[in-house]
């Protein structure tokens, strides 16, 4: 296993929205309606890309796993309760490992990559939402020391908001 995390190109476009809907079918077998065709889209995909946000996890050559990492805070969370003296904050958005890769600890490797990406960025923490209705990513956040701070209705439903303060 030769895993390596590097930020996508426009040449990843086919890879990334084959990986979304490989996702939302793996969601959906499961009982999760959390993404569908609406969101996460090609356009999502493009914007994160030319915005050098997006960063890919590749087992050797082939994409595998997914994260966008930005300071692009969704107004939605603006009811939530985030910590005291943690601003700058990073953001992260759009988590996806494969349905065929789950279980190896990918999305923790990604989270890590998150927080080392943040703390570059000189953010004192990062910030993130989940859907309520999705229990493997409801479970992995307060693992990895994220912190509730609220909920948020969005369009597919209730999301979580969560946070974790990175050290200064």
């Amino acid at each position: 296993m030769n895993l390596v995390v590097r930020k996508a190109s426009i040449a990843d476009a086919a890879t990334l929205l084959q990986l979304v809907r490989d996702c939302v079918a793996g969601m959906r077998a499961a009982g999760i309606e959390q993404w569908d065709e609406v969101y996460p889209n090609a356009e999502t995909i493009a914007h994160d890309t030319e915005a050098g946000t997006l960063h890919v996890l590749c087992d050797g050559e082939k994409i595998i796993a997914s994260i966008t990492i930005d300071q692009n805070m969704d107004p939605l969370w603006q009811s939530m309760t985030w910590g005291a003296g943690s601003e700058p904050a990073n953001a992260v958005h759009r988590l996806m490992v494969h349905p065929s890769q789950q279980g190896r600890g990918l999305s923790k490797l990604l989270m890590r990559h998150a927080e080392m990406v943040a703390e570059q960025n000189g953010c004192r923490s990062i910030r993130l939402d989940t859907f309520l209705q999705n229990p493997a990513a409801m479970a992995l956040y307060p693992r990895l020391g994220y912190h509730p701070t609220g909920t948020a209705m969005m369009r597919k439903g209730e999301f979580a908001g969560f946070e974790k303060l990175l050290q200064p």
